[in-house]
């Protein structure tokens, strides 16, 4: 199963652009993976988000991490992706808070976020019915 992580929308502007997510920094630019507990691998899930509130996510993109190494063209951490959903998904209707929602980058754990997320993921990733 493929770990989720969260990118807050303004911190991850360009990242469709250069077919990336880079990994964000503290305020002295030392690589901020503070809320991450499993490493990135590849076919890894990412999306964009964006947090009105503790309890309301809207899912920006969706895209799957294309290699653990990062690209050499870029002078930050960052990892290629594959954008392959983009547009706006609010996911509603769970009772759970997400104090994390609004921090640059984040584990994603609710299981109702990701059933939402892999509901959104074309075919080709998602896994046959009878799994």
């Amino acid at each position: 199963m493929a770990t989720f992580f969260g990118f807050e929308e303004r911190d991850a502007q360009g990242f469709i652009d250069r077919h990336t997510v880079c990994l964000p920094h503290t305020a002295d630019g030392k690589t901020d993976l503070r809320y991450v507990v499993a490493p990135f691998h590849k076919e890894d899930i990412v999306f964009i988000k964006h947090c009105t509130s503790l309890s309301d996510l809207h899912i920006k993109a969706i895209g799957v991490v294309q290699s653990e190494f990062p690209s050499e063209r870029m002078p930050d951490v960052c990892l290629p992706v594959d954008w392959v959903w983009q547009g706006e998904k609010a996911v509603e209707s769970f009772e759970e808070k997400m104090p994390l929602c609004g921090k640059p980058l984040y584990e994603e754990h609710n299981i109702v976020v990701q059933r939402e997320i892999l509901d959104l993921l074309p075919e080709r990733y998602r896994l046959p019915q009878e799994w």
